[in-house]
């Protein structure tokens, strides 16, 4: 199997040195990115395990809220009940920022506190409202549950794209440049032999030739 050389390379002693100091700090980052992979992969991972509880949390949420909303429907008509949402508080601003996750950028979002700009839903007092408070109150819980899962879910895609590029990294150190730079210090290190015999040899013949003697 013919070694797969670094192109350029001129076969010196210099050269040779500075090879050997660029295996040095290869398989140094090569260790470094095996290490930051393995603990990216453990963080989504774990990461991914709180998704999924967080999932059936959210689903669960929403299953609760719609129950109350289903009945004050149901004593209200589809029409009142509309009429009734429309008078609710709407929720504050979210904000949509970014942490450092393994030093990868994900998405965070910061609940506004209170939720909403009152306490109190905005729809007349008067109405049925027993069920629809409830629906309320409950719908908002269920909408933050959601918000902190579409976070979790966008930091699970940042993740899984950065430990993508981060594996490529190391499997190009591992699988190429390491091994080229191995192979490309060894065809110096023969090259240099070879020349070195040579001289050797040349340097006899040369001995025998002003002595009148042949060589063995």
């Amino acid at each position: 199997m013919s070694r797969q050389n670094m192109r350029g390379v001129r076969p010196t002693r210099i050269e040779l040195l500075m090879i050997r100091k660029r295996i040095v700090v290869a398989e140094k980052g090569h260790e470094l990115l095996q290490e930051k992979l393995d603990t990216m992969v453990m963080e989504f991972f774990r990461l991914r395990e709180r998704r999924e509880g967080l999932r059936i949390e959210t689903e669960a949420a929403f299953a609760t809220a719609y129950l109350p909303l289903q009945r004050a429907g149901m004593l209200m008509g589809q029409r009142g009940l509309e009429e009734a949402l429309s008078l609710t508080s709407p929720a504050e601003e979210i904000d949509m920022g970014t942490v450092t996750v393994m030093g990868t950028p994900v998405p965070a979002i910061t609940l506004p506190e209170p939720f909403r700009d009152c306490r109190e839903p905005g729809y007349p007092l008067a109405l049925p409202s027993a069920h629809l408070d409830a629906a309320y109150h409950q719908g908002e819980q269920a909408v933050k549950t959601a918000l902190r899962l579409a976070e979790l879910e966008g930091s699970l895609v940042r993740l899984a794209d950065q430990i993508a590029v981060t594996r490529r990294r190391v499997n190009a150190l591992a699988n190429i440049l390491i091994p080229s730079l191995y192979n490309t210090a060894a065809y110096i290190e023969d090259y240099l032999e070879e020349m070195e015999r040579e001289d050797i040899f040349r340097r006899k013949r040369a001995k025998m030739s002003r002595s009148g003697g042949l060589l063995p």
